[in-house]
């Protein structure tokens, strides 16, 4: 392809032969020449500036679609990150639930040691009667139902020389095992608050939360699992003459 230059060379040496040779050509005739020349010249000239602008357009779009696809991967890796760090966090405080629950479960194994170890160390006690009392779902309020058992216990109790009361409060399966621990005491607390209403010495009482029901009974329904057990222990044998009070 001729360029901008080369033409112009050609319409120089078209003008220097034609003035050059007589009787050839005429003044107009070169000028029609130089005039065309001159044209293509500028043909030329504007086809290079619209190939160069196309070439500067195509570059940029090129340069601009790899910016948006670095921007892209950027963006992804960044989502990424974030789901990684996200997931190590849950990874963590699953540990740390984990950790919390192994040890109010130890804590509760220990207070059952201590609560036999406090019933047998008084004699030979043995269970004088058992209630079993009702809680509604995520709840540790008493029931009607669940405060006239209660107060069945108060009853027998009042008519034994002495005695000794367990409170062992428990949950359904649902929740997580810290939670339900946590349920399950408060459930016994409130059992505990109202035998103290009644008159019954909070020495003699001893209250546990354990946590959900153990899976010894495949036929225990939620309903029933959400309960507090109350053991009323009383002295196997008659107290001795010696450790009778003295009479006033």
């Amino acid at each position: 392809m001729l360029n901008s230059r080369t033409l112009l060379g050609t319409g120089g040496l078209l003008l220097l032969v034609a003035l050059a040779t007589p009787g050839c050509a005429t003044k107009k005739y070169v000028q029609q020449e130089v005039g065309t020349v001159d044209k293509r010249v500028s043909d030329v000239d504007k086809k290079q500036a619209e190939a160069v602008a196309n070439l500067d357009n195509k570059e940029q779009k090129d340069v601009s679609r790899v910016e948006e696809r670095a921007m892209s991967a950027e963006s992804k890796a960044n989502d990424a990150a974030k789901a990684a760090q996200a997931a190590d966090q849950k990874a963590v405080q699953a540990g740390q639930d984990a950790h919390s629950a192994s040890d109010l479960a130890q804590q509760a194994n220990t207070k059952v040691g201590d609560v036999q170890r406090q019933v047998e160390g008084i004699d030979n006690f043995k269970v004088a009667g058992t209630q079993d009392v009702l809680f509604g779902f995520n709840k540790a309020t008493l029931t009607e139902e669940g405060k006239a058992k209660l107060d069945a216990v108060v009853q027998q109790a009042q008519g034994l020389p002495r005695f000794q009361i367990e409170v062992q409060g428990y949950t359904d399966r649902v929740g997580s095992s810290a939670y339900n621990v946590s349920l399950s005491a408060r459930r016994a607390d409130a059992v505990v608050r109202y035998l103290i209403d009644k008159g019954i010495p909070l020495r003699r009482v001893h209250t546990i939360g354990l946590g959900e029901t153990p899976k010894t009974d495949a036929k225990v329904t939620k309903k029933e699992m959400r309960h507090v057990v109350v053991n009323l222990y009383a002295p196997e044998a008659p107290m001795s003459a010696s450790a009778a009070p003295a009479a006033h």
